[in-house]
């Protein structure tokens, strides 16, 4: 496998590149632009090229914003099967994840990146889909494309501009890839251990029999005045059976029902806990999210490290928020190339799971390597 990045198109051993796959990250005011499109597919005719909008692009150790970052990925014995979906095709996101699972000929088929649009979309239901769609054993990752935390809309393109409501799927073929995968957050929990006693979707009612967002604003005290703004700095954690865990981002309130609606469903019965930032321990679940990518190719270097990480650890890391890339890189070392973006969302299965999940507030990492 061999790999270049924007700028001077050469691959590491200096020879020009002919990549199956172009995957481009861009700020959410310059992505849609068609010239930029033009620009790759003028250069790179026969590759699939899938562009999303972002909240932050990643390149190797740096945090970028409005730029855009392409990333040519060329195999010597993989196969690469790519589709898109518009969301209006499914009368909802589970049934738009079937039918996308349902595009792919699964002989062989041995991971399926998604990169989905960030505001129409269902993260967990676009999931379950896929899950149910998908042979067991076939690894999915990816994420939401965002609009840099506006929460409006976001671009999402498979071989023309990008545009609002697209969702990609990029299969790939064959037992020379090996391909990881690891997840963290890295918050600290506050308050007790409440029942999610009622919700809809992604709607939370109520926490222990009362108005949740009731709840909420007591434990954050004066900083519920800059709600909803400041939730994205008080996330959700859910319990959802032994050791396993989701954490939701807070989108938006409703003073009038005293409701919150969040990036993913909310489990009715489950129990959940409030969450804080804790700058280190975000930097530290980054790194741990490496070592877990490291285990699942059993150890050995990748080729590409791909890190989507949420909009709402960079708004909490603000000027640090290099430093969460930064640990990533130099856990691996100077082999891999690094690239990704900050997402409204991340998928990859829980770690130590094969299906995949719709998190919030993590750093996911997918790994690389063929052989």
């Amino acid at each position: 496998m061999r790999w270049s990045a924007s700028g001077g198109w050469t691959t590491p051993d200096g020879s020009a590149p002919n990549p199956q796959l172009v995957l481009a990250f861009g700020g959410i005011d310059v992505v849609f632009e068609n010239a930029h499109y033009e620009h790759l597919r003028s250069n790179f005719p026969e590759a699939n090229i899938v562009m999303a909008s972002t909240a932050g692009e990643i390149d190797n150790d740096e945090v970028n914003d409005e730029t855009i970052i392409a990333n040519l990925l060329q195999f010597d014995n993989t196969e690469i099967v790519a589709h898109m979906l518009p969301v209006d095709v499914a009368p909802d996101s589970r049934d738009l994840g079937q039918k996308l699972g349902e595009q792919f000929d699964t002989t062989d088929l041995r991971h399926v990146l998604v990169i989905s649009d960030g505001s129409k979309v269902n993260g967990d239901q676009l999931v379950a889909g896929l899950n149910g769609s998908l042979p067991e054993g076939v690894l999915v990752t990816g994420g939401l494309a965002a609009d840099a935390g506006r929460f409006t809309k976001t671009f999402v393109g498979l071989n023309g501009t990008p545009e609002s409501g697209n969702v990609v799927v990029i299969g790939f073929y064959g037992s020379s890839i090996k391909i990881g995968h690891g997840s963290m957050g890295g918050w600290d929990e506050f308050g007790p251990i409440r029942r999610i006693t009622k919700s809809e979707g992604n709607v939370l009612h109520e926490l222990d029999g009362k108005p949740a967002l009731e709840i909420y604003k007591d434990y954050l005290g004066d900083k519920a005045k800059d709600l909803p703004g400041a939730a994205l700095l008080f996330p959700l954690n859910i319990y959802v059976e032994g050791d396993v865990t989701l954490v939701r981002t807070i989108l938006s309130i409703d003073d009038e029902t005293g409701t919150m609606t969040f990036a993913g469903d909310i489990p009715e019965g489950k129990e959940a806990r409030f969450m804080m930032a804790n700058f280190d321990r975000l930097v530290e679940g980054a790194e741990k999210a490496a070592q877990f990518g490291l285990q699942s190719i059993d150890g050995e270097s990748p080729d590409f490290v791909l890190m989507i990480s949420c909009v709402g650890r960079k708004m909490v890391l603000g000027q640090r928020v290099e430093d969460e890339v930064e640990a990533v890189c130099d856990f691996f070392g100077e082999k891999p190339r690094y690239s990704g973006f900050y997402s409204n969302g991340e998928i990859t299965p829980v770690n130590g799971k094969v299906e995949c999940s719709l998190h919030n507030q993590t750093m996911t990492i997918t790994t690389y390597r063929e052989e």
